[in-house]
């Protein structure tokens, strides 16, 4: 979407909402984040998990230039057809070639992320982005169509309908209005699905309004822009102030027209009876739909042809029993017939709007009669519930049959999930790994619904076999999470540190569920920190030093480890020869090196070394950071080790975190060793080397960049 959060698109808050709680998964990523002075309560948790991204920083120009080196031509061709597309409206051309380095980027960190999809709401920019998207990269689109957004700019419109698995349009005068304008590009790919509102809340906020008074309240909830004749509604309330008629009018909403509206009141002496409300949150919008007796809405066509799709507030009105009075416009008349669910006039012209507020202020029956059918149809076709169903049958509809969530369902489906009373909903993503299968998936009990974690070890050379190590993971996270879950005090307060909550031990599958980790992936905090700052990272990283630091206390054995180091060293050595093999600056320091591990064997083998249990793989996609829990995942290579193992690993993965974080990397160092307490320097430094090697020769082929600081590493170690 093009702005998140923002207080007048409460129709895409609702729907996304809805395709959670009903199994399928969202991924917020706005354009541009929004900062109104009112945010809707329902938004916040989601500001929290989108995914803002700036339009240009250190990392999106790199993600550029590897696109570009990759793939020139279409590069190329893309920014010249969105240019070509765009100039005759320089705004537009500005905006679209701002938001393209973003949208590249994001074209390379989403396969990343495992999203398959996009739906993109408005054909204008938050579209262009997801058409750019799919442009260079294996992800599909397709967006809603709203109406503002097609009525008068339609630049590069034809390109996103064709590049689009399907378009969603919210009303059918929309849909004919598209396939008119291009009945060929848009045969069988357009489909009506209604936005909506959650009808029990406006129900409930009219059983709570209080009593009725004489006087007859009128509200209008709009954005105050040119397709909204509020001028005409105030001089429409004047006209009946001057019949005599007892009315206040409140009008909710923001906007240009808000000075010109002011002006008009103050000219026909309405101060008393005309109130500007300003924007307002969800549930006081609620409060007031209520306690109105009659919702106005003036839509009009603006002079540039703009005009409303089906307002949603005049939804939530019909939801509250009141009856509506609004115009007979675009999709409107879906919403409202005529005398039956409220009354349609034409509202540019006042005389009409006081005519059908004089009927209804003289008819309460009428109120009634309107209000109640009004409230039907909405409870028919337009909660947002049932709508939101509809959406996802769609993505389901045109999803690829043969994609990985299809078999990865079918596996996730065969577990007995019987032994915790529920049933798998949907596969939200899919982590493939050379030893392990690995799925989010959401499960219902039938009432409520809740994301856990699936892991199946896959068979591997030279490995026990996945039961065995299904076996031994289970055991692992039984004893780590009864040893800690207690409070742990660290520099930034009381933290809790554990292991997510075992479900379910699926023998007959090799299958461990567990609930999600808390908090967020210090993978996704390091990404922040490249925009943002490293204030928040450098916590994660202390709290990261403080679980390893809890986890080998539990596990810390009075059995001597010496026979864990010369095991640590004697597979250095192989790693070394394996690098050496194929690197010829590793090569010409490989006896360097050789002597550098034998010294650092030889210093720690003199004093007493603890044995610790030891993750093998403390690396930032397994270690989540909440507000004051950290929880880490996947235990398949856990063994018995020495304590500064896992440090010295997460250390390489830091020296690998890109080239926009290395000048924090002394901070960043120095919060995960000062998380994690005293230490031994000399055992750093050979874990340092022997995590060196191990990935230069168990890691594929490192870019350019990596291999040079793995490089720098292993000159640090042998001081040359």
């Amino acid at each position: 979407m093009t702005r998140f959060p923002k207080v007048d698109e409460t129709f895409i808050l609702r729907e996304i909402h809805e395709l959670e709680r009903n199994g399928q998964p969202v991924l917020v990523m706005p354009i541009v984040r929004g900062h109104g002075r009112v945010i809707h309560e329902e938004a916040k948790p989601w500001v929290k998990r989108a995914l803002y991204t700036p339009l240009l920083s250190p990392s999106i120009l790199l993600s550029n230039l590897k696109v570009f080196a990759h793939q020139p031509r279409r590069y190329l061709r893309l920014l010249g057809q969105l240019i070509a597309g765009t100039f005759i409206r320089p705004s537009t051309l500005l905006r679209t070639l701002a938001l393209f380095p973003k949208a590249v980027h994001l074209s390379r960190v989403l396969p990343k992320r495992g999203i398959r999809h996009v739906h993109s709401h408005f054909a204008t920019h938050a579209t262009t982005m997801a058409y750019i998207i799919s442009s260079l990269s294996d992800i599909t689109y397709s967006f809603t169509v709203h109406g503002p957004d097609v009525f008068v700019h339609r630049l590069l419109l034809r390109e996103k309908i064709a590049g689009a698995k399907f378009i969603r349009t919210i009303s059918k005068f929309n849909k004919a209005f598209l396939c008119g304008l291009y009945p060929v590009l848009t045969e069988g790919k357009v489909e009506v699905v209604y936005t909506g509102v959650d009808p029990e809340i406006y129900e409930q906020a009219a059983l709570e309004s209080p009593p009725r008074t004489g006087k007859l309240r009128l509200l209008s909830v709009a954005a105050m822009t040119p397709s909204r004749g509020f001028p005409f509604l105030v001089d429409a309330c004047a006209r009946l102030v001057r019949a005599g008629l007892d009315i206040e009018c409140r009008i909710v909403g923001d906007g240009s027209l808000r000075e010109i509206t002011e002006a008009w009141i103050q000219k026909h002496g309405l101060g008393d009876s005309v109130k500007l409300l300003g924007a307002l949150p969800q549930h006081e919008v609620a409060r007031l739909m209520g306690e109105a007796d009659v919702f106005v809405l003036p839509s009009v066509i603006a002079v540039d042809g703009q005009m409303d799709g089906i307002p949603l507030s005049l939804m939530e009105a019909m939801a509250a029993g009141k009856p509506v009075i609004a115009s007979m416009i675009s999709g409107i008349p879906e919403l409202v017939t005529h005398n039956v669910h409220g009354i349609l006039v034409d509202a540019a012209y006042a005389g009409k709007l006081a005519e059908a507020v004089q009927r209804l202020y003289a008819d309460p029956a009428l109120r009634e009669r309107l209000g109640r059918a009004g409230q039907q149809k909405v409870q028919r076709e337009f909660d947002v519930r049932r709508n939101a169903m509809s959406l996802i049958r769609l993505f389901d509809r045109y999803a690829d049959v043969d994609t990985p969530n299809a078999a990865a369902f079918d596996r996730v489906a065969a577990l007995h999930w019987s032994r915790l009373e529920t049933c798998a909903l949907g596969v939200r993503r899919v982590h493939e790994r050379h030893d392990s299968f690995m799925a989010e998936v959401t499960i219902t009990d039938g009432v409520t619904k809740r994301d856990v974690i699936v892991r199946q070890p896959r068979a591997e050379e030279g490995q026990p076999d996945p039961l065995a190590r299904a076996r031994a993971e289970f055991e692992v996270l039984s004893m780590l999470r009864e040893a800690m879950i207690a409070e742990q005090l660290d520099a930034t307060g009381k933290i809790v540190c554990s292991v997510p909550r075992l479900l379910m031990f699926d023998e007959p599958h090799h299958a461990l569920v567990t609930e999600r980790a808390d908090g967020k992936a210090l993978a996704g905090i390091m990404r922040e920190a490249r925009a943002r700052g490293t204030a928040r990272l450098t916590t994660a990283l202390r709290r990261a030093g403080t679980w390893l630091r809890v986890m080998q206390s539990h596990t810390k054995s009075d059995d001597d480890a010496r026979h864990v180091l010369t095991a640590v060293v004697v597979l250095a050595l192989q790693d070394l020869d394996l690098a050496a093999a194929a690197d010829g600056a590793v090569r010409r320091r490989r006896d360097g090196l050789i002597e550098r591990l034998r010294t650092l064997e030889a210093k720690l083998a003199e004093r007493p070394l603890p044995l610790v249990g030891h993750h093998g793989d403390y690396a930032p996609d397994n270690i989540f950071i909440g507000e004051r829990r950290v929880d880490v995942i996947d235990f398949s290579n856990y063994r018995e080790g020495l304590p500064l193992e896992d440090v010295a690993q997460l250390l390489v993965h830091l020296e690998l975190c890109g080239l926009t974080l290395r000048r924090h990397l002394p901070r960043m160092r120095r919060a995960l060793l000062d998380g994690y307490g005293p230490h031994d320097e000399a055992q750093l430094q050979l874990f340092m080397l022997t995590k060196t090697l191990q990935t230069l020769a168990r890691a594929g082929t490192p870019e350019r960049w990596q291999r040079a600081v793995l490089h720098r590493l292993l000159s640090g170690a042998t001081g040359s």
